[in-house]
């Protein structure tokens, strides 16, 4: 179920019985502010022109029908349709022009674990590693705080979660159970 709900002119002030029985779900009632038609007007803009095709494509007698003609409607606005507010180009043109995100840190093409632990009264976190448990060496002051492990191959960074510093590293020995902090 949602978590919010938008209402394009609702009043803020005078809550209603819909209101009330949101409020009740723990769903959040967020409103629009009246002659400031941002979201809800590209929303109702949208709205009519599906309502458009659809008569204009002829009304279906199941919800099948009306599924694959939907999906067609989708297709068609997203990649044939060309729109006025994004220079008379279709939504696909406009997205493939633009460049995307990349990540600022070069990254490895390798996958981290990533794993959200509790340091224990000693100081360390057991870990599975080669087949064994190991532990790795975190520290007295960290024991039962809450941290979180990045694995890597044989390196870890153990990250505390509240400051968001790193805290430790470790290149894992598999001869050893005990691994120290580099």
């Amino acid at each position: 179920m949602s978590t919010t709900c938008g209402e394009p002119h609702g009043s803020p002030k005078q809550p209603n019985g819909f209101e009330q029985l949101l409020s009740d779900m723990g769903i959040v009632q967020k409103n629009g502010a009246a002659h400031h038609p941002t979201t809800q007007g590209k929303v109702e803009r949208y709205h009519q022109t599906l309502k458009r095709w659809l008569i204009a494509d002829g009304l279906v007698d199941t919800v099948e029908a009306l599924n694959t003609q939907l999906v067609r409607f989708a297709h068609i606005y997203n990649t044939q349709r060309p729109h006025r507010a994004i220079g008379r180009r279709t939504p696909e043109t406009a997205y493939t022009a633009i460049t995307k995100a990349i990540p600022v840190i070069a990254m490895a093409d390798t996958i981290w674990r990533v794993r959200y632990d509790q340091v224990d009264a000693t100081g360390t976190i057991s870990i599975r590693y080669a087949g064994k448990l190991r532990h790795l060496g975190i520290g007295r002051a960290w024991a039962r705080k809450r941290v979180l492990l990045l694995m890597q191959g044989h390196e870890t960074m153990v990250i505390d979660r509240v400051a968001g510093e790193i805290i430790a590293e470790h290149t894992l020995d598999a001869s050893k159970d005990y691994q120290k902090k580099r």
